[in-house]
């Protein structure tokens, strides 16, 4: 039980209110708030995601990692325990930054009780964390590699292996409430199509989702450096039918899918800069350029030498500390008819 106790100590009973293009340092209410605290815990996948791999397909590749081998699955990062623990970080850097865990008006619907459902949920700290605060509620986790827990879970709690760009095995109709975050680097066009219709069938009428992506090709004061490195993940995205600008996409592609009532709200986050926020945030961003170094490198081969791929991301964090860069966020939430 060692991941509640760290849970338990992070989580307080006041809430804090997200403010829009702009992040308060004081503390209010609002939907989906949570408290902004001084620490951000570490969580360990050795502790909380130990899980079996039958009837999934690995590899090991010349770094070192292991990869999804099945063809059917276009997620880019590793599936082994160190990226499950930059995401378990990347959870508690995103609340805490955010301030919030959600931004659709769920509030009350969670403390009554409903079914929720977290798709693509990864080593599944979302809805660890969101089944522990509103225990009247149903959450069900899926994503195609097993790293979520399969024991150490709240009762409320369930997790099954599933591709959320083809059929999931849940009946139409079966959510209040669906969320997904960060699946940029996880969906080609024809995934993110597919699975915004499986999303639409199984969201009950009146249910609301939500998704949050990043703008990660057009920084807000990007310098060359890292113009280079979101050039080149942009080409390498697009080599590979992945939507780089997603995030601007959604509010076009939710409407195709069928939801109605789409809201907006954009955050900007500092990167390297400012406050504890920005700081923590490029932390995470390092983690991640260098978890992705191979599909990097295959366009730049100068990033094949690791300390010289190393060498540039620091380079790249110190120009975003000097041209005080900062990244959009996009939440977007909306309804089923």
């Amino acid at each position: 039980m060692v991941f509640f106790i760290a849970l338990q100590s992070f989580l307080s009973k006041t809430k804090t209110k997200l403010v829009v293009f702009k992040k308060k340092k004081s503390r209010s209410s609002g939907d989906g708030g949570v408290d902004v605290l001084s620490d951000v815990p570490t969580t360990s996948s050795e502790t909380i995601a130990a899980s079996t791999t039958k009837d999934q397909k690995f590899q090991l590749r010349e770094d070192g990692r292991k990869y999804h081998a099945d063809e059917k699955v276009s997620y880019l990062f590793p599936s082994d325990d160190d990226e499950a623990d930059r995401v378990h970080q990347q959870h508690w850097i995103l609340r805490y930054a955010l301030q919030r865990n959600y931004h659709a008006p769920v509030t009350q619907l969670l403390q009554q009780g409903i079914t929720v459902l977290d798709s693509g949920c990864g080593p599944a700290t979302w809805t660890l964390e969101m089944g522990e605060t509103y225990p009247n509620s149903k959450f069900h986790g899926i994503d195609a590699s097993s790293v979520f827990p399969e024991t150490i879970k709240p009762a409320n709690v369930e997790f099954c292996v599933a591709n959320i760009a083809e059929r999931i095995p849940f009946p139409d109709n079966t959510f209040d409430y669906i969320h997904q975050r960060l699946l940029i680097l996880g969906l080609t066009n024809n995934d993110w199509e597919n699975a915004l219709k499986e999303l639409y069938r199984v969201l009950k009428p009146g249910g609301y989702i939500e998704i949050v992506e990043p703008d990660m090709q057009d920084l807000c004061n990007m310098g060359p450096l890292l113009h280079k490195t979101q050039y080149t993940m942009s080409e390498m995205l697009l080599s590979r039918n992945m939507p780089p600008k997603i995030a601007i996409e959604l509010q076009d592609r939710i409407t195709r899918a069928g939801f109605v009532n789409i809201e907006l709200q954009m955050t900007p986050l500092h990167l390297n800069h400012t406050d504890k926020a920005g700081y923590l945030l490029w932390g995470d961003y390092k983690h991640a350029y260098l978890n992705i170094r191979p599909v990097m490198a295959a366009r730049n081969p100068e990033w094949q030498d690791v300390q010289v791929y190393e060498k540039y991301i620091d380079a790249c964090g110190k120009e975003a500390e000097t041209n005080k860069t900062c990244v959009n966020w996009y939440a977007y939430y909306a309804q089923k008819p």
